[in-house]
């Protein structure tokens, strides 16, 4: 048997489930809160300044 065959029978034995509930979302925002991010006040990254500055030589 080769080793394609052998995944497909695995995956035919053990079917997995999904779940699909409401609580994912608010533990994703938890857990972007718990690493310090916070969806209400996004970090930017500064504005480029627009003129060009010439390297000194």
């Amino acid at each position: 048997m080769g080793r394609k065959a052998k995944l497909k029978k695995e995956r035919k034995s053990h079917p997995q489930t999904v779940n699909h509930c409401g609580n994912s979302s608010d533990q994703f925002v938890q857990h972007l809160e718990r690493q310090g991010y916070s969806l209400k006040k996004p970090k930017m990254a500064p504005d480029m300044p627009e003129k060009k500055i010439d390297p000194q030589v």
